[in-house]
């Protein structure tokens, strides 16, 4: 959908809801609510909380609606400092755009060879249970990932990896109805989203943009549905 068929479509579904009677919503609150609907959707295609059970590469149609978000990334330079979890592990810092590793794996030399270790996302409390037990801990063909900032992430690993490779999706670009910038109608107001204020419509396969708009106007109307407290809840909900 383009820009002005995103905006005219979200007034119609949204008065056909609220009969009119709910309050109108200019183009910088739809553009709110279409970019988080955009996010809420690819958070429940990368879990379990959808109808169909099921992840992103759990059906063709998922695959489809998120393939533009898919990047890979190859990074050979490695920071190592006192901050460090343990005497084997090493930073590696991530491309800006990183918002959820689908696929890692690392590569290390042997003999003169270059050879391919399963790195395995870790959390802290299961490092410090698994780290001194030897049938657990990382061994020649398996490392472990521990996420430090948003910006970097850690490797431990019992050998030397030269290579860190990731597949991953990319964070997804707001949907902006018109220019922040240079729309009258917000003249002076300094409104962005995600740093952006330019107009753009949604960056995802065309099939998903139903989708999007659809939940868009779920959440506005279930805002403006001050008495509906439940329902509210129940919505903030789906972003932890």
């Amino acid at each position: 959908m383009t820009t002005s068929e995103f905006s005219l479509q979200f007034d119609i579904l949204y008065n056909n809801i609220a009969s009119n009677a709910a309050p109108g919503i200019d183009k910088y609150e739809k553009s709110v609510y279409l970019t988080k609907a955009q996010l809420e959707i690819i958070k429940e295609y990368n879990g379990l909380q959808n109808k169909y059970q099921k992840g992103f590469e759990g059906s063709d149609k998922r695959r489809t609606d998120l393939k533009e978000l898919i990047k890979d990334y190859k990074s050979n330079s490695f920071i190592s400092n006192s901050q460090n979890i343990n005497s084997n592990s090493k930073f590696c810092v991530l491309p800006q755009d990183v918002f959820l590793i689908k696929h890692e794996k690392g590569i290390f030399k042997k003999n003169g060879c270059e050879k391919e270790l399963t790195i395995v996302p870790t959390t802290l409390d299961q490092f410090e249970e698994n780290i001194k037990n030897p049938f657990r801990k990382p061994y020649e063909e398996k490392a472990w990932r521990l996420d430090y900032n948003s910006s970097m992430v850690e490797i431990v690993s019992n050998v030397d990896i030269i290579e860190y490779q990731i597949r991953y999706l990319k964070y997804p670009e707001p949907i902006i109805l018109t220019n922040l910038a240079t729309d009258p109608e917000f003249s002076g107001m300094n409104l962005t989203i995600d740093g952006i204020t330019s107009e753009q419509t949604c960056k995802l396969n065309k099939e998903i943009h139903p989708e999007i708009l659809d939940r868009a106007v779920e959440l506005a109307y279930s805002d403006y549905r001050e008495s509906n407290l439940k329902n509210k809840v129940q919505l903030n909900n789906r972003n932890n």
